[in-house]
């Protein structure tokens, strides 16, 4: 297995964002996004594990530890929880540069950072927050009444996003919480 690789999904929508957005945004959404990673496999390997895959998809990185060692119920917890950390460590950072600096990117790198780690925390599906959910309740419940749980608790979440994502969307907004929501309910 390779370590490294992407899907076609990614490469479509790399493709529609670089049709639809600046260079300068897509720009500080990757160090956003490769921060966030990088916070993850930090913890990985702090607790030891090793990463056996990570891939690029068209809703985002997945990185899967290699099996050499399962993580328990709390360290799963810490993996999912790592990524927005680091991505609120960067929002702090950016902003204290553009204090300094005066810089729009950065104030622009602090947004899409500070976003990115909270859009993460929502408790659906394979977010980091889905993850710290799932986690949790399994520790709780038991690995099969979590998991159930946490399916739940993501369609609820979704249901939530979409008629949000409609609303907005029927005020002349974007859709793509719209897009986002269904995704999740898919799933």
């Amino acid at each position: 297995m390779r370590k490294l690789h992407s899907t076609g999904g990614f490469w479509l929508v790399l493709g529609a964002l670089l049709l639809a957005a600046s260079l300068r945004l897509l720009f500080w959404f990757l160090v956003a996004s490769v921060v966030h990673e990088l916070g993850h496999i930090a913890m990985v390997r702090a607790l030891g594990g090793r990463v056996g895959c990570f891939c690029l998809t068209g809703t985002g990185a997945v990185i899967r530890p290699s099996r050499e060692r399962l993580f328990s119920y709390w360290e799963e917890c810490l993996v999912a929880l790592s990524g927005p950390m680091a991505s609120f460590l960067l929002a702090i950072l950016a902003a204290a540069w553009g204090k300094h600096f005066g810089s729009g990117d950065a104030y622009l790198l602090t947004g899409l950072s500070l976003a990115l780690g909270l859009f993460n925390l929502l408790p659906a599906g394979p977010l980091d927050g889905g993850r710290t959910v799932r986690a949790i309740l399994s520790w709780f419940t038991g690995p099969n009444r979590g998991d159930h749980l946490s399916r739940v608790l993501s369609k609820v979440v979704a249901a939530g996003l979409a008629w949000a994502g409609l609303w907005m969307f029927s005020q002349g907004g974007n859709f793509t919480l719209l897009l986002f929501a269904l995704w999740l309910l898919l799933r």
